[in-house]
């Protein structure tokens, strides 16, 4: 199908951090009609309120799976139970109302958060020890399933690492959290030395990831990562230079260090050489200039 023939994108989670920006981005592109649904509006646990989405459900429209309860509400259970019961919905609605392509916001924690591993590929064996990553993996494998079913909607998987920029409304820990507490004249508090390898992905990237996907119709799983290591300690280093008096505090790691750091070949693949990500050091300025 070529791509001038995909009429609408429909944003699941449209109002969450990762969507509310993707909603923004693509909206810019004068090429799709851009549909948003979050809570209230729609409540993707119910499977009556979901089936009010065939109406959007197409061989000619996209359909962006970001909707989920975040784990900031705790890695419990009852979170796993609602994040499956959405992507059971979703896939009994794609198996009457197949849409043409399924982009679906996995994420690296598929790979396990206690990890040691510095090469991270597509290829390497999925370990989740959260409830969090146990969701996202047998969610890619539902919605794999379904897509077969119906054989006709393309599913892209995408495993981001962390996600940061401004208006994080989690402050994770990390460089959203970390810049905003220095911003804001507070402590940040360190878990061991902060030396652990990590990647960090602008908000921005992942739009522009995502724009990408939708325009070379891609399909596959594919790691959203530059492949750029770096250290919560970097990001101190680098908001120390604009605020010298910042005040960190030190805690006792409440579990063993481990080093994560991936290899970006598939994505850089599909991306092309033209595509640069944007730098720890900008993105951090980023998040600092928004008043």
């Amino acid at each position: 199908m070529e791509i001038k023939k995909i009429r609408k994108i429909i944003i699941l989670g449209h109002s969450g951090f990762v969507g509310k920006n993707l909603e923004t981005y693509l909206n810019q592109s004068a090429k799709f009609e851009v549909i948003g649904r979050s809570l209230p509006e729609i409540d993707l646990t119910d499977l009556k309120q979901t089936r009010e989405l065939i109406p959007f459900f197409s061989p000619e429209n996209i359909v962006i799976l970001g909707a989920a309860v975040k784990r900031q509400f705790g890695d419990t259970l009852d979170v796993f139970d609602q994040n499956m019961k959405i992507v059971e919905n979703i896939s009994r609605v794609l198996i009457e109302s197949p849409v043409y392509q399924l982009i679906y916001m996995s994420s690296a924690a598929v790979y396990g958060e206690e990890t040691e591993n510095i090469d991270i590929s597509e290829s390497t064996l999925v370990n989740p020890t959260s409830f969090y990553g146990i969701n996202k993996f047998t969610s890619e494998c539902i919605l794999r399933k379904t897509c077969d079913l119906n054989q006709i909607t393309k599913l892209i998987c995408l495993r981001p690492p962390l996600i940061y920029g401004p208006g994080d409304p989690a402050n994770t820990y990390g460089p959203s959290g970390f810049s905003v507490a220095a911003r804001e004249g507070n402590s940040i508090t360190l878990w061991g030395d902060g030396t652990e390898l990590r990647e960090f992905l602008y908000i921005e990237d992942i739009c522009r990831i995502i724009e990408i996907i939708i325009e070379k119709s891609a399909e596959g799983i594919f790691n959203a990562v530059s492949g750029k290591r770096y250290r919560f300690i970097d990001v101190i280093n680098i908001l120390k230079e604009k605020y010298p008096k910042l005040e960190i505090n030190m805690r006792e790691r409440s579990k063993n260090k481990v080093d994560n750091a991936f290899n970006p070949e598939k994505l850089a693949g599909l991306l092309g050489k033209e595509f640069k990500f944007v730098e720890l050091r900008e993105g951090i300025d980023k998040i600092l200039n928004v008043s």
